[in-house]
């Protein structure tokens, strides 16, 4: 029993997580993410290269995103004081759009020329650490083909095929989003 107790106080002294790191096997039940500012994001695998990303703000209020390999976003559910609205959904993309985009990888540029696309601009593999646990990620930059003065940059994380939005740029202004925690849900 000391032993446990030693070693999970060794582990948590130099970061590394007392719980195993979330995995893509994990997508099917949810891996959950909070950011700094107390958000929640609850990823779920919906079918194959599709994921829903249930986020939470401390308000009671969120939205639901369905999304095309973790960043290519297809609608949107708004959250207000706990409860889904799904008769406010707001569809910005069809799933044949979405699909014309590119698998997301290091170091490239691509075009998605339909409606629904845009521009993507993504750098070199790093590393993420997010709580202890390491994941490969790559910056993907997505330029909306509708409105050139929006952007939206993600940590794509390839081995999950999901990617977390780290900044917003908006004619009126820039938002950022730093995660601090990542587990699996039971």
């Amino acid at each position: 029993m000391m032993k446990s107790v030693v070693t999970s106080l060794a582990l948590l002294a130099f970061g590394a997580p007392v719980y195993a790191c979330p995995t893509v096997e994990d997508l099917g039940k949810g891996i959950e993410f909070r950011t700094a500012d107390g958000d929640v994001e609850v990823v779920r695998q919906l079918r194959p290269d599709w994921v829903t990303i249930s986020v939470s703000f401390s308000d009671g209020d969120g939205s639901i995103l369905e999304t095309y390999l973790g960043i290519y976003l297809l609608s949107v559910i708004p959250i207000e004081s706990g409860v889904p609205k799904p008769g406010d959904r707001e569809d910005y993309a069809s799933s044949e759009e979405l699909a014309q985009w590119q698998r997301p990888v290091p170091d490239q540029s691509w075009v998605n020329t339909t409606p629904g696309g845009g521009q993507a601009v993504s750098g070199p593999m790093e590393t993420t650490m997010i709580a202890g646990c390491r994941y490969n990620s790559f910056e993907v930059v997505l330029q909306f083909a509708d409105d050139d003065t929006y952007k939206e940059t993600y940590d794509y994380l390839p081995d999950l095929g999901e990617g977390l939005l780290t900044k917003t740029e908006a004619s009126d202004g820039t938002d950022t989003y730093s995660y601090i925690s990542v587990r699996a849900l039971d």
